[in-house]
C-alpha cells in the first residue's frame, strides 16, 4: 500500500482518488480552494508524508504547482497529455501517469478499458509503473514528445468529434428534435470506424463531391462561423480521399 497525494480535485482527481483508494492505497486530497471538508489545504501538505503526490491540476498550473512543493523522497507525478515530463524537473523523482480516456464527473469509468502512458525520470520510473499496475492493466512508456502527438490525436478523435455532435444539437433543436434522435446514426458512424478503419468509412456529400448537396447545405447555415466550418471539414474530407 502507498501513501498517495492528489493535488486537484476535478473530473480527473475525482475518479483517480475513486480507483487508487479502491486497490486499498491510502489516498489524501489538497486543493487551493477547499469546498469539501475531506479535501485538505495545500498548506497541510507535507510532501515527505506521501509515496506518490499526483498533480490534477490545469495544464498551465502544473509547473507552478510543482515548483511550490518542498522537495522530497516522493515521487511527483502529473497526468497531462500535452506537458512535457520536464514541468516537474525541480524533484529528483518525477514522471507522467497519462490516462488516455475522458473524464466526467457524473459518468463511471471503467480502468480496465484504456492505457495509462507513462513516463518518469531514472529515479523513478520503476516506482511509477509498479505503483500504476496496481489500479491499471494497461500500463505503456511514451516520451514527452510522442505523449504530445497522442494528446494531439486523441483532441481530433475525442474532443473535436464531440464539438460536432454538440453543433448537430443544435441544428436539430430548429427541428424541435433531440440529439438522440441520431443516436443510430452515431452508433454506425463510429461501429465503421472501428471495423473499417476511418480513412475506409467516410461518406457524404463531401466523399461523394456532391456540390449540389454542398451548396444547399451552404445557404441553410446562418451562422457564418458554422459555415466557415462546414467549408474546411468538406475540403479537408475531399483533400484526404
Amino acid at each position: 500500500m502507498s501513501k498517495v497525494a492528489i493535488i486537484g480535485y476535478g473530473n480527473v482527481g475525482y475518479h483517480l482518488a475513486k480507483r487508487i483508494s479502491s486497490k486499498r492505497h491510502e489516498v489524501t486530497i489538497f486543493s487551493r480552494s477547499t469546498p469539501e471538508d475531506y479535501i485538505l489545504s495545500m498548506d497541510q501538505l507535507i510532501p515527505d508524508s506521501f509515496d506518490f503526490i499526483i498533480l490534477t491540476v490545469p495544464d498551465d498550473k502544473i509547473k507552478e504547482v510543482s515548483d511550490s512543493l518542498e522537495t522530497s523522497e516522493a515521487v511527483i507525478l502529473h497526468t497531462s497529455g500535452a506537458n512535457r515530463v520536464s514541468d516537474l524537473e525541480k524533484h529528483v523523482k518525477h514522471g507522467v501517469m497519462y490516462p488516455l480516456q475522458t473524464f466526467s464527473r457524473t459518468k463511471e469509468i471503467d480502468f480496465t478499458s484504456f492505457p495509462i502512458f507513462l513516463e518518469g525520470s531514472d529515479e523513478a520510473e520503476k516506482d511509477i509503473f509498479t505503483f500504476v499496475r496496481t489500479f491499471s492493466n494497461d500500463v505503456r512508456l511514451l516520451t514527452s514528445s510522442n505523449r504530445s502527438k497522442l494528446h494531439l490525436a486523441a483532441v481530433f478523435a475525442c474532443n473535436f468529434s464531440n464539438h460536432m455532435f454538440h453543433m448537430s444539437e443544435k441544428l436539430l433543436g430548429d427541428l424541435d428534435m433531440k440529439f438522440q434522435d441520431i443516436i443510430p446514426l452515431v452508433e454506425e458512424t463510429f461501429k465503421k470506424a472501428v471495423e473499417l478503419n476511418p480513412s475506409k468509412s467516410q461518406t457524404g456529400p463531401a466523399a461523394r463531391e456532391d456540390e449540389a448537396t454542398i451548396n444547399t447545405h451552404l445557404e441553410m447555415l446562418k451562422d457564418e462561423k458554422m459555415k466557415h466550418m462546414y467549408r474546411i471539414i468538406t475540403e479537408s474530407i475531399q483533400e484526404n480521399q
